[in-house]
């Protein structure tokens, strides 16, 4: 089917031929390489973005959203701006909120609410997640039953790592069912630990809640004779949030993040030559810092 952008009356806009993005369309893993060790990159990322032409025409398609997981800065806006863009931009008559994450799929008819304009109205000012959501697996084959059940063609996900493997279960699924089920997802992490794009959503919440905290810890260290302030945050394999925070404080003396292994001696030197200096230190840790250093071995959710 044709796309229906711009062809909508609520939509106040034509895009230019431009914007759509073709199907070979694809992004290089790594984007640099140094002239003297260059080889062609064997990963790629397909392109984001509006196709030329879609699966379903705006009267077939019947979607679904769902949050699941850990609550994260900016869900709702993610909700909201999901359902805006399939009913107002898309033709798409039935949008639902299925709550409480996967869970919710158990009893649809109890548990799906159908979105409306009301519903979704300054949602993006309210904290956590207006659907709700939960821990836990449910198997994919009662999820793929509830889909077909209630015709839902087209299913959104918001989560983490462990949600985006039960959707990959689900399109599995339904794939196996021969049944025509989008399955798309949209990936919450604040750490801000996904390839190629800027930043991921509540990152910079992230970062704008730890500065105070590092401000507090400063004056605690500063206030004793030889503090050292310690300072953990979220960042089990990255260390964007405790970097950018670091450089918007501009109180810390050190900074440790999982990408960069480190000598324990030489931090404590470090810390020792800023104590003989100032009177005090300053220490921000990534969560995932020194997983070497202590022979940490690799776990997964």
């Amino acid at each position: 089917h044709e796309s229906p952008l711009g062809l909508g009356d609520a939509v106040h806009f034509r895009p230019a031929s431009d914007i759509f993005v073709d199907d070979d369309g694809l992004i290089a893993a790594r984007v640099t390489a140094m002239r003297d060790d260059f080889d062609p990159p064997s990963t790629y990322f397909q392109r984001a973005g509006p196709r030329r032409r879609v699966v379903f025409s705006p009267g077939e398609a019947k979607a679904a959203i769902v949050t699941c997981g850990g609550v994260c800065p900016g869900l709702n806006t993610v909700v909201r701006e999901l359902y805006r863009c399939l009913t107002r931009q898309y033709g798409v008559d039935a949008v639902y909120g299925v709550r409480n994450g996967y869970s919710g799929f158990k009893n649809f008819d109890r548990d799906a609410v159908l979105l409306e304009d009301r519903f979704v109205y300054e949602i993006q000012r309210q904290g956590g997640t207006v659907l709700g959501s939960s821990r836990g697996t449910i198997p994919a084959t009662e999820i793929a039953d509830a889909l077909v059940e209630n015709g839902i063609t087209m299913l959104f996900v918001v989560g983490g790592d462990g949600t985006m493997k039960g959707a990959s279960k689900i399109d599995d699924e339904m794939a196996r069912r021969g049944t025509k089920c989008a399955v798309a997802v949209v990936p919450k992490t604040i750490d801000n630990d996904i390839p190629l794009i800027d930043f991921s959503f509540g990152f910079h919440s992230a970062v704008e809640a730890a500065i105070p905290l590092i401000a507090a810890a400063n004056v605690e260290a500063a206030s004793c004779p030889n503090g050292v302030g310690v300072v953990k945050l979220m960042g089990r394999h990255s260390g964007f949030i405790a970097l950018h925070a670091t450089l918007a404080s501009g109180d810390v003396d050190l900074c440790l993040v999982p990408e960069s292994d480190f000598e324990l001696d030489a931090v404590l030197d470090h810390v020792e030559a800023v104590l003989r200096k100032q009177g005090h230190a300053l220490v921000i840790v990534a969560e995932g810092a020194g997983q070497t250093q202590m022979g940490a071995e690799p776990k997964y959710d």
